[in-house]
């Protein structure tokens, strides 16, 4: 049992900007994105389903291409800094990701000692193309975060997020940070969280709590 846990996103998060957007305007055939967002609008599939349907058209063979282009994307300020407040008062820190497992490894590596658990998507090969295959996906989520919280046992669940895919999160979570979409959505729904720019801002929230 957790006295507080704190559940990180990971792509427009930590990273910089939102490296699955990135990939997917780099590395799919226009035309065939285009037609999965067509089918996604009209309510014809999921978000899940758009994102398998839309890795499926890269080639396997690129996928060391992607990982040099999630390696050049910056890391969000003050991240490290956080990770050290954290330890130091007691709260351990989770990564969940919709990103692939093979990327987002790279980039946590540094980390990774002052992390208790990391999740993201496993992919392999079919038919020379990418294949996710997601552990924790949702009719919602390729990623559900709620179901990857629920293995922990805790007394207050902290949650820092950005994007549409951190809602559920959020809003199962006692504390949020918030930015950019996901902070728009909980003014909306009149739903209390800490507006943060970067991880300075968190750092300095969290070693008062």
């Amino acid at each position: 049992m957790y006295e507080k846990i704190l559940f990180v996103d990971f792509d427009g998060t930590v990273t910089s900007e939102e490296t699955l957007e990135g990939i997917l305007k780099r590395f799919t055939d226009p035309e065939e994105y285009a037609e999965g967002e067509k089918r996604f609008r009209a309510g014809q599939i999921g978000l899940p389903e758009l994102l398998t349907y839309a890795f499926a058209t890269i080639p396997w063979s690129r996928m060391e291409e992607i990982r040099e282009y999630v390696r050049s994307v910056e890391i969000r300020p003050g991240f490290g800094q956080l990770l050290d407040t954290a330890e130091s008062v007691g709260i351990p820190v989770v990564i969940i990701s919709g990103g692939l497992r093979t990327y987002v490894e790279d980039i946590i590596e540094p980390y990774r000692n002052k992390l208790l658990d990391v999740y993201s998507i496993d992919a392999d090969c079919l038919d020379g193309h990418i294949r996710l295959l997601p552990e924790y996906r949702s009719d919602r989520e390729l990623m559900n975060k709620t179901a990857v919280m629920k293995r922990y046992d805790y007394r207050e669940s902290i949650c820092i997020g950005d994007g549409y895919t951190d809602i559920i999160m959020a809003m199962t979570s006692d504390i949020v940070f918030a930015r950019d979409v996901l902070a728009a959505y909980l003014t909306k729904e009149k739903r209390p969280f800490y507006n943060w720019n970067d991880f300075f801002d968190v750092e300095k929230v969290i070693k008062d709590l």
